[in-house]
């Protein structure tokens, strides 16, 4: 695969892999909704920083990536669902212990950049499903020298990036017309959201 369209392969595989409804998604709404875009942002350069280095390693690894994944999807499923519960658990925990004061959720506003970026990146970085997702784009690789590596790499990381601060700042928007009340509430949902998304991994099939 020659640069130029290892670039364009980039650009896809980060945008549709970014689209997914999933848990990260969920919790970078819920961010920069109850803590604001400046959050919201940190939040999603830490998802794009995740999706780049597993590009990088898809990039260079290609098929033996994804076949060291291959026939373990079972296990992925119940590691993901054990993660992404514990994800969950510790939000609404968080959430409940904060319910005793007058005040708004942890965090809200503001809240410090760096360690939502640091949240968002770890977050990414330990989700099977999209360490899943990169290993399968992995084995459909054949990418032609270092250059289309780089290439590749580059291209999932600005689609990445370009979702995921879209949709911050979309949803810190949206988070300027709601009461403390109703961000709580949304808060709680997503958390309960995720729940349900670690339920369907472990039972789903």
């Amino acid at each position: 695969m020659e640069p130029s369209a290892a670039l364009i392969a980039g650009l896809a595989a980060g945008l549709a892999i970014a689209m997914q409804v999933g848990v990260v998604s969920l919790l970078l709404v819920e961010s920069a909704v109850v803590r604001g875009p400046r959050s919201g942002v940190a939040a999603g350069m830490g998802v794009a920083t995740a999706d780049l280095g597993f590009a990088v390693i898809a990039a260079v690894a290609g098929a033996a990536a994804g076949a060291v994944l291959a026939g373990h999807e079972g296990e992925i499923r119940v590691f993901a669902a054990l993660v992404v519960s514990a994800i969950a658990v510790h939000g609404l925990v968080a959430i409940a212990r904060d319910r005793s004061s007058a005040g708004p959720i942890a965090g809200e506003p503001g809240g410090k950049a760096a360690a939502e970026y640091a949240r968002f990146l770890a977050i990414t970085a330990a989700n099977p499903l999209t360490i899943a997702s990169f290993a399968a784009v992995a084995a459909a690789l054949s990418l032609e020298g270092p250059a289309a590596a780089v290439a590749f790499a580059a291209g999932v990381g600005v689609a990445s990036a370009g979702w995921h601060l879209a949709l911050a700042l979309a949803a810190a928007h949206a988070g300027r017309w709601m009461t403390p009340r109703v961000r709580r509430g949304l808060a709680i949902a997503g958390r309960v959201a995720v729940l349900a998304i670690a339920a369907h991994l472990a039972f789903g099939g």
